[in-house]
């Protein structure tokens, strides 16, 4: 009997302190989720606590490349999100390069996580597009990405 209550009684402490559970309307599970929604990245008010989740995006419009791995995707130049390529993708054998070719005006389907921006790969971005990171210092490590078919 012991044994029980002491079980139960360590479960609401572990609870609460779990990440982003305290004052926060997406507490619990949902908090782990995968993020399939861009605007949780564009609009997050604590982008940092974001770091280290899953991002499964669909459909999302690329801005503007900045390199053969890299590019905005998002609405407009206030509203965006950078992704990098991990360039260690292994590519079935029809795909040209090895490499995903993504280009501006695409829609593009996004597997990968949240990073920090100050996680950057050194030369991936100028200093004008570590500006436009602003204050919004994350970025998409993509692990797969694909330009979404258009029906």
């Amino acid at each position: 009997g012991d044994e029980e209550e002491a079980t139960v009684a360590t479960t609401p402490p572990a609870v609460a302190t779990a990440p982003g559970a305290v004052g926060d309307e997406t507490a619990g599970a949902v908090d782990r989720a995968p993020i399939t929604d861009l605007a949780v990245l564009m609009d997050a008010q604590d982008p940092a606590a974001l770091v280290g989740r899953e991002v499964r995006l669909q459909g999302v419009s690329v801005q503007e490349m900045v390199g053969d791995a890299s590019f905005w995707v998002g609405e407009d130049q206030d509203r965006r999100v950078f992704v990098i390529l991990d360039e260690q993708i292994p590519s079935p054998p029809p795909e040209v390069e090895g490499r995903v070719n993504v280009n501006q005006g695409q829609t593009v389907d996004v597997q990968g996580s949240v990073r920090a921006g100050d996680d950057l790969p050194g030369g991936v971005l100028d200093d004008e597009g570590r500006n436009a990171l602003g204050d919004r210092p994350i970025y998409v490590w993509a692990q797969a990405a694909q330009v979404a078919t258009r029906p």
